[in-house]
């Protein structure tokens, strides 16, 4: 598995998590992103990024599943962006402790794929 979408406070908003090379990430934003995928950049020499088109769920595209310190570090960064393009769609002003659990749960849902696959 190298795509995992993760609900955020239901079903109705998620955060998608991809890691490989350009040409998987293309596909996976281009799937989600409704057939667009201007928001596309390169991967090279990137640790991360987020993806975000109004209407669409944010999309994390990572060069790989996230195993050292850095890599987590990384995930955790672009998590931090996916939830608040997500808390601004729904005009939620809090930024605390719902925020945190939002951030946590796509934290853990990603790491928490070791444990249970081969990745």
């Amino acid at each position: 598995m190298k795509e995992l979408k993760i609900s955020i406070l239901n079903n109705e908003y998620s955060v998608i998590v991809c890691w490989g090379n350009d040409k998987e990430i293309f596909k996976v934003v281009k799937r989600w992103h409704e057939g667009n995928a201007d928001l596309m950049s390169s991967l090279n020499e990137r640790r991360g990024v987020c993806f975000y088109k109004h209407g669409c769920h944010p999309i994390i595209a990572l060069p790989r599943y996230p195993k050292t310190a850095e890599e987590i570090g990384t995930l955790a960064h672009e998590t931090v962006h996916a939830i608040n393009y997500i808390f601004e769609a729904v005009e939620e002003q809090s930024r605390d402790e719902i925020f945190a659990h939002s951030v946590g749960a796509v934290v853990r849902n990603v790491l928490i794929l070791k444990l249970n696959t081969k990745v």
